[in-house]
């Protein structure tokens, strides 16, 4: 039995063979250069599924981070505002002391007064601070929000303003606030010493009340510095949760270079014999008598 091809079909073959040779080539080359397996993750079946996986997991991510910032500014705020307030809270404390030292006179009292007064000023109107960004540092609890700063772990946009200063204020109105209420019936205790008049409430009350105050401030203080430490930790865990992410979107589209140079030497092989082949072919007499 004899099998007979006719001229145009061994030219086509020949083309065809070009082409597809020609294709692949460019296609490896492709990788090779750009570095890339895959322009996109739907250019590969398997790559479609984990694509969408790992954009899902890398939007989480990037969700996380930006609650971790926020909630790192935030409580940075606070914490600045706070050291600050315990510090007046120390100096009145040392006031305190001083005014029961048997040796004053009305005009020492007096100038305790003056001295009392611009610290309850001071902290007054850090209790009402905003940031750079015009917010309250330290915000009413109905303002203070839980936020996601890694999977599963929920922590306070804020250190809210009754937390820090007593349940009986809120943000319009920090006079009503047992913080700025303790440190006025200090005062008061002062200008009433300083005329001589009997105190309305007595030395061991007004102490009391300081020392309640300066305890509340110190341990939202420490909550605050407990949550930027949670932060913390999530950031370095959430970094790394992030390299891993990386890895496998670089496995996942990257090229394997050694593979991808071995088959582009392999194709353009292929290519240079199917052109050399075709130039034999166009040679011979077969075509030379088409």
């Amino acid at each position: 039995m004899t099998v007979r091809f006719s001229s145009n079909q061994v030219v086509d073959a020949g083309v065809q063979g070009m082409d597809n040779a020609l294709a692949d080539a460019m296609s490896w080359n492709q990788k090779v250069t750009s570095g890339k397996q895959y322009s996109s993750a739907s250019d590969n079946a398997y790559a479609v599924s984990r694509g969408v996986r790992l954009d899902f997991d890398i939007s989480r991510l990037d969700m996380f981070k930006a609650n971790q910032n926020f909630v790192t500014s935030s409580h940075a705020n606070a914490q600045t505002q706070m050291d600050s307030m315990i510090n007046e809270m120390n100096s009145l404390k040392q006031l305190f002391v001083q005014s029961q030292s048997g040796a004053l006179n009305k005009s020492n009292f007096a100038a305790l007064k003056v001295q009392a007064e611009q610290i309850r000023d001071t902290i007054k109107n850090q209790m009402t601070a905003r940031d750079a960004t015009g917010n309250p540092i330290f915000n009413d609890d109905a303002n203070i929000n839980q936020v996601q700063i890694e999977p599963n772990v929920m922590v306070e946009s804020g250190v809210s303003f009754q937390r820090a200063f007593g349940s009986e204020g809120v943000l319009a109105h920090p006079e009503n606030a047992s913080l700025y209420k303790n440190i006025d019936s200090f005062v008061t205790y002062l200008g009433e010493m300083a005329t001589g008049a009997m105190p309305s409430k007595a030395n061991t009350v007004v102490s009391d009340g300081l020392n309640a105050s300066f305890d509340q401030l110190t341990m939202a203080e420490q909550r605050s510095g407990g949550v930027s430490s949670q932060v913390d930790n999530a950031r370095n865990a959430m970094t790394a949760f992030g390299t891993q992410m990386a890895a496998s979107q670089s496995a996942l589209l990257d090229t394997d270079m050694a593979a991808a140079t071995a088959s582009y030497t392999r194709a353009q092989t292929l290519l240079n014999a199917a052109q050399a082949m075709f130039a034999r072919l166009q040679q011979s007499n077969l075509f030379s008598k088409l």
